[in-house]
Parts: C-alpha cells; structure tokens; sequence
C-alpha cells in the first residue's frame, strides 16, 4: 500500500477537525442534514414522488391538505385545479429548482474560481483595468442581468439557468478578486516575495487557505441567488414552462387561485423559503468551523 504524502495527512486531518467544530453547532447540523435530504430528494425525485407530477385525478380538483376538512390523506398537500397532487409536484420540483440550481453554481464555483484567482494574480494596470470592468457590473442588480439575457433566448429552464449563470458570474469573479487582491497587499505576503517565493506556491500555500471563507460564503450565497432568479425566471414565464413542476412556475401557474385553494400558492413559496434558509444557517455555521480552525 502507498503512503500518503505529509500535504494529505494535513489536508485530511484539517477537513476532519472543521468537521468536529462543524458538529458542535446543534442547528447548523441540523440544517445540513435536512439540505442533504432536499438534494438527494432531487436526485431520486422520480422514485419518492408517490404519483406522476402531471398525473390528473378528476374529480379531485382543488383538492384540500389531508389536515383540512374534507381533504384526503392520499392527496397530503391537496391538489391543484387540474387535480394534480401538489406534494408530488412539490417533490419533482425539487430536481428542477434545487437541482437547476446546485449545476449553475458547480458552474460558477469551477468557471468564477478559476478566472478570479487568474484575474487576480494580475498586476499594476492590467489588475486596475480588470478591477474597474467588474466594478461596472457590480451597478447592476443580478436578476435584472438574467432578465435581459433571458429576454434574448426562448424562454426555457436551460436558458433560465444559463442565464443566470451568466449574472452571477461576474459578482462571484469580483469577490474571488477582491479577496486575492488584498491578501497580496499585506505583509507577510510581501515578506516571502522578498524571500524569493514563487506566484503558484504562494498561491497553494498561502493565499487560496486564508480566503477559502470568502469563497465557502460566495458559494453559498451564489446558491440563494441562483434559487431566487431561477424561481423569478419561470414566475415572470422567462423560465420553465408548463407542466414543468419548477417552485417558481407552480406559483405562477396557481397565482389565480391565491384566495380559493391558497395551498397551491403558498406551499411552492415555503419550499423555496425552506431552502435558502437551510443554505444560510448551513454556509454561516461552516464558515464560523473554519474561521475557529484557523484562529
């Protein structure tokens, strides 16, 4: 058997020791085990559904939640107008919502991390000409960014989330860059330069360790942001269609029915609530972890 190298035995015991911190926050723990659940929720959303999200039931339109008089405990949510079960829906929807999601800040983690540590290992006027074109972006709100990039394709939950994309990329880059660019204005930064160290191995060594909370919060927040615009894509029909059960497009879809069956309205915006929360407690627990591994 080969043996690992010293750099791994770290790695392995530092992840480890964030972990132990990590568990001590009783509500952050638990937040991650339920945003664990909602993803592998997505994952096997075809499986758990108990019946197909398009599926009609008629005569049981407008069905009520199974609490209510009159509802029915094989329809737990109810129903919408079509008599289609909203938990079904709800469940599905997870793989469009989360799951859509989850890709488009993979996307922007892989795409946003690489060329914001490029950019900002930059020097002089080229890093000044860089930081001056993000700050250009920064004046404009990000889901005002996906709706004009939406507008110019066929409204789709591809082009939802590609667009997307599109608008958080260039705040995540900036964030990336900041966060580089004064990690290399301080000073023992500006000592091991003096003693001859390399760009890449002051990078792997030093720099990317002390901004891994700035980049575990951009992605964190990324995610909140994708989930919102994704969601406001397909409200405003920029987005995912019909049937398609995305939290956003059921809302839309169940607008008209806000004060005569308000469980198809407010269910798929709890879900969504439900979520970015989760994400918050989640990202601020494990940022605190590792702010106390490195104290």
């Amino acid at each position: 058997m080969q043996d690992k190298e010293p750099e791994e035995f770290r790695e392995n015991t530092s992840i480890f020791q964030i972990w132990l911190l990590f568990r001590k926050n009783t509500v952050a723990l638990f937040s991650f085990y339920l945003l664990t659940l909602l993803i592998l929720t997505a994952l096997f959303s075809g499986w758990i559904a108990p019946y197909a999200h398009n599926m009609q039931f008629v005569g049981q339109e407008l069905m009520p939640p199974s609490w209510v008089e009159k509802g029915q405990i094989a329809f737990f949510f109810g129903t919408d107008d079509l008599g289609r079960d909203v938990l079904s829906r709800l469940i599905m929807g997870t793989s469009y919502t989360i799951g859509s999601s989850l890709l488009v800040v993979l996307a922007v983690a892989l795409i946003g991390g690489t060329l914001g540590i490029v950019a900002g290992m930059l020097k002089g006027l080229k890093a000044r000409f860089v930081g001056h074109i993000f700050d250009a972006f920064l004046s404009l709100p990000i889901l005002l960014i996906a709706i004009v990039i939406s507008t110019l394709m066929e409204p789709s939950l591809l082009n939802a989330m590609f667009a997307t994309l599109l608008a958080i990329l260039p705040y995540f880059i900036h964030a990336i860059y900041r966060a580089i660019q004064q990690e290399l204005k301080k000073d023992y930064v500006l000592m091991l330069k003096l003693e001859g160290i390399s760009n890449w191995e002051l990078l792997k060594s030093t720099i990317l360790p002390n901004i891994t909370v700035i980049y575990v919060q951009e992605i964190a927040r990324a995610f909140v942001v994708a989930i919102l615009d994704i969601s406001a894509l397909s409200f405003i029909s920029l987005g995912a269609q019909r049937p398609t059960p995305e939290w956003g497009a059921m809302i839309r879809d169940s607008l008209e029915l806000l004060y005569l069956a308000p469980w198809t309205v407010l269910l798929p915006g709890f879900a969504i609530i439900f979520t970015i929360l989760l994400s918050i407690i989640f990202s601020n627990g494990l940022t605190k972890a590792i702010n106390q591994y490195y104290e």
